[in-house]
């Protein structure tokens, strides 16, 4: 006879392989989906609101939508534009009030009201929005604001945070119009340099009307000309000045637009850079107050296998370098094609020295005839055009873009595409996070330079990432904003080592190192982040303190062996040789327990220890933790192990220690049921048990198939009666004698007449065919059935027969014939 020990053991084991049937099928989807995500998955992730990862919040009650951030390190202010309000925030402390300042500037209500009047909502689209925050000097500030559908632009006072006002103590406004968009949705750019603003945006109301212009300053107000078809439905992400050898200072705009080159069914949208020069003046009659120099070339961010294009553009930062040609545009890309998931980005890099070759090299020209864009192969003019006006230009002349010949601008009007393409492959690529928002700072590590990036996405995240070893690493995942919000702006302070980030709900900051979050010489090396390095008893940060001979850091490899004593796997009791080394869990017997082990690094892998005689008593539990069953009498240690690249780490550690339940009396005295556990015992998967042992019952769940499975029944029987009550009824045709025809229509093939009037001429005729049917009946007597009434040849309507008369005769007119069937 078994023993109570076993049949409790019988019954834990059964409860066992019911639940890792459950479990067993949610691991395997779930490793389904991970084997078919090749993105690069981040080391670390932290959550919104983490204690490990500090993130100060600067969100004052009532503002929204922060689209502008100026970061101003000789006034250690951070400028950040919000709708009808500005603020000038300490860039050591954002959330510090000491020098914080705020600005209103508020759309007046008659504005408003015209603005619904135009169409436009009240409530969402008749608001303020800053959409353009630049330095215009030492002591002002130039911003621009949507101004409910009528933009407008003004000035600031630096020192005193302060709208500049005019003679009669009125705000000085400008018209904004190509400057600033007339809504918040569309997107513009715009860069200040010598006091001159060049923009690119869109300049009427219905945003149809794209324009790259140059204002303000003493010189010559110029703008694409839309006639020419220069743009197409740009949108504008990024631009840039970038200064030249020979005093021919350039500007950079970064835009995705429609690629009319391509003759595809559908719109193909391709990722541009287009030129200006800085001093351009226009034309003298050709050109006139438009740019002479506008040159735009496609950016190709395409995969090297199968030339997969992500060809939109998102946003751009510009790494400058003393020397030009090492001046690096990284820019993040997506497609308008889905590849894996919707939601893919790719970062791509290119140099400086490619886009001056292809600026260099070969013109387009539109064939008038076939509407083709073909590669010009004719000699190009002098001057070249496009080209700024350099010394060498100067020397054969031409002091300025309103001296240069009319061949040479005629010539710029119909060749501004250039033929070469500057190509590059992605860095980084993902299949589910999309990014929005990109900054780069170059970081010297203990042996070479690396280039780190940060990303923001559609979703309010922020990843941090490095190329080692030829592959890109992210080096953490940060939630920064709730409710998936997407970031806007990301502001980047080199020198302080901190990052500005800004959504809808308010701006965030950040260090960009989390070195003190390592705290073991392993995980230091294998967080593979340029700004840290293992200094003997603590992850070091390089950018604050200056690096020892000593110190440790391993960013290709990341190969912990060869840097740190690292443990070696040991056997549970020689690695806990008493009890006190654990933490002591009681469990009831007969139930189950979850332990836990939360992995800090996503890259490493999990791995339980315990004794070989519990291994059929355990299961896998949800995420990665360990469901053991508790026996009277029986004392079992468990540990987790977490291993990422050869190093080990003990995560956890559990002495699970199982009593026997309290029982109560009931009303009559028999034994019920069990005491309720208290709230750190987990019992699984049953509710009722009995004193001997734990039984799993599935009642509730069979009662729950059952009535779903009667109420289907009753569904398909009801949806049946339904369809059979709104089909009519077929009506039976009559029956026919084989040999006995009979005949429904008229010979003479009319249809069949429904009125005395219509007989006329064609009369049945009474005949009695039947007496063969009476004598045969008297010969052979049967019982009476309904065949037995068919011996009167019954009056047909419309000259039908009886079904008995196999010949019936009409009239047709005045002759009488007999019918043939």
């Amino acid at each position: 006879m078994p023993t109570i020990t076993a049949i409790r053991e019988s019954s834990v084991a059964i409860q066992v392989v019911t639940m890792a049937l459950h479990f067993s099928w949610v691991s395997l989807l779930a490793a389904i989906a991970v084997a078919s995500n090749d993105d690069v998955i981040p080391r670390i992730s932290f959550p919104y609101n983490s204690q490990e990862r500090v993130v100060r919040r600067f969100s004052p009650a009532g503002v929204f939508n922060y689209t502008s951030l100026l970061l101003s390190q000789s006034k250690n202010t951070l400028y950040v534009g919000a709708r009808d309000t500005l603020f000038a925030l300490n860039v050591n402390d954002i959330t510090s009030h000491t020098q914080q300042k705020n600005l209103s500037w508020e759309t007046p209500e008659k504005k408003r009201k015209e603005c619904g009047f135009k169409g436009k909502d009240l409530q969402k689209d008749c608001f303020n929005y800053i959409k353009l925050l630049l330095r215009l000097n030492d002591t002002h500030l130039y911003v621009c604001g949507t101004y409910a559908f009528s933009p407008t632009c003004t000035y600031i006072n630096a020192a005193s945070f302060s709208l500049l006002k005019d003679e009669q103590g009125e705000v000085l406004m400008e018209d904004g119009r190509s400057r600033c968009p007339f809504s918040p949705e569309y997107q513009n750019t715009a860069v200040i340099a010598d006091g001159m603003l060049y923009t690119g945006t869109v300049s009427n109301f219905q945003g149809n009307e794209p324009t790259i212009s140059k204002s303000l300053g003493t010189g010559a107000a110029l703008k694409t000309d839309n006639s020419l078809n220069w743009l197409e439905d740009p949108v504008f992400v990024g631009s840039a000045h970038l200064p030249g050898s020979d005093g021919d200072d350039e500007i950079y705009f970064f835009f995705s637009e429609t690629g009319r080159e391509f003759d595809f069914f559908d719109n193909t949208i391709v990722s541009r850079i287009a030129r200006v020069c800085k001093d351009d003046e226009g034309g003298e009659r050709v050109l006139q107050k438009k740019w002479t120099t506008f040159l735009k070339a496609q950016l190709q961010c395409s995969l090297p296998e199968d030339g997969f294009p992500y060809n939109i553009i998102l946003d751009v930062y510009i790494h400058t370098a003393p020397s030009r040609k090492n001046t690096l545009l990284y820019a993040v890309f997506t497609s308008q094609w889905n590849k894996g998931a919707w939601g893919s980005s790719a970062v791509c890099v290119f140099s400086m020295e490619h886009v001056d070759s292809v600026f260099n090299g070969r013109y387009r020209e539109l064939n008038r005839e076939t509407q083709r864009w073909t590669t010009h192969t004719q000699p190009v003019p002098e001057p070249r055009p496009g080209a700024c006006v350099t010394s060498a230009v100067r020397e054969t002349g031409f002091e300025s873009s309103l001296q240069m010949p009319d061949k040479v601008l005629n010539f710029v009007k119909d060749h501004f595409l250039m033929d070469g393409v500057i190509r590059s492959a992605p860095l980084l690529r993902t299949q589910s996070v999309r990014y929005t928002q990109i900054a780069v700072q170059r970081v010297q590590g203990l042996r070479k330079v690396y280039d780190v990036m940060f990303l923001g996405t559609d979703d309010g995240r922020l990843h941090k990432a490095v190329r080692a070893a030829d592959k890109m690493h992210i080096i953490e995942e940060i939630t920064l904003f709730p409710g998936q919000q997407p970031v806007q702006q990301i502001e980047l302070d080199i020198s302080k080592g901190v990052l500005f980030v800004s959504s809808y709900s308010g701006v965030l900051q950040l260090s960009v190192s989390n070195c003190s979050s390592h705290l073991s010489c392993g995980e230091c090396v294998l967080a593979r982040d340029p700004y840290c390095a293992w200094a003997g008893t603590r992850c070091a940060d390089l950018t604050h303190t200056p690096p020892q001979s000593q110190w440790q850091q391993d960013i290709e490899d990341a190969d912990p062996s060869s840097l740190c004593k690292t443990p070696t796997p040991r056997s549970v009791k020689s690695q806990h040789p008493g009890i006190s080394a654990c933490q002591v869990v009681v469990v009831p017997a007969n139930t189950f327990r979850v332990l836990p082990c939360k992995l800090r690094s996503n890259h490493a892998h999990r791995t339980w220890s315990y004794s070989p005689s519990t291994r059929h008593f355990l299961f896998p539990g949800p995420e990665g933790g360990l469901v053991v069953g508790g026996i009277e009498g029986v004392e079992r240690l468990y540990s987790c192990w977490a291993e990422e690249r050869g190093f080990q780490q003990l995560l956890a550690n559990y002495c699970v220690r199982a009593e026997p339940q309290i029982q109560r009396p009931t009303s009559i005295g028999q034994p019920g049921a069990p005491h309720p556990l208290e709230e750190e015992s987990v019992i699984l998967p049953d509710r009722s048990r009995s004193p001997w042992l734990t039984a799993r019952t599935y009642r509730a769940e069979l009662i729950a198939v059952c009535v779903l499975l009667c109420m289907c029944v009753l569904c398909f029987g009801v949806c049946v009666l339904y369809g059979r009550a709104r089909v009519p009824p077929i009506q039976q045709p009559k029956p026919r004698i084989v040999g006995k025809p009979t005949e429904s229509l008229p010979l003479n093939g009319s249809s069949l007449p429904t009125t005395p009037s219509e007989l006329k001429g064609y009369q049945t005729l009474e005949e009695n065919y039947c007496t063969h049917t009476h004598s045969l009946s008297h010969k052979h007597p049967q019982p009476h059935t309904h065949l037995e009434n068919t011996h009167v040849c019954e009056k047909q309507d419309h000259g039908d027969s009886s079904p008995i008369c196999p010949r019936p005769r009409v009239r047709l007119g005045s002759e009488i014939r007999d019918s043939i069937v």
